[in-house]
């Protein structure tokens, strides 16, 4: 792995820590419907960067990204942390 890989991959799982902290305590059916719509566009999106890539590869790899997000979203309201307040 190149280490603008693992920087990359480093940077996805920071950004999916931020939001399971945000998703954490909302309510189920808000989540599930915010993730589904992140989910669509994320893989709209690299559907656009990477056009010789197949659809389902890619699915793939966003349906990775929102299981980590759920999975941390778990841990945070197992562990009673809380969203930073907003201002």
């Amino acid at each position: 792995m190149t280490e603008e890989v693992a920087e990359l991959l480093q940077r996805w799982i920071a950004a999916a820590d931020n939001v399971a902290l945000a998703f954490a305590h909302e309510s189920a059916l808000k989540v599930d419907a915010e993730l589904a719509q992140m989910r669509k566009n994320l893989i709209d999106e690299f559907c656009a960067l990477f056009p010789k890539a197949a659809p389902e590869t890619l699915a793939s790899g966003v349906d990775s990204i929102v299981a980590e997000i759920q999975k941390r979203r778990r841990e945070i309201e197992a562990a009673g942390e809380m969203p930073p307040a907003l201002n």
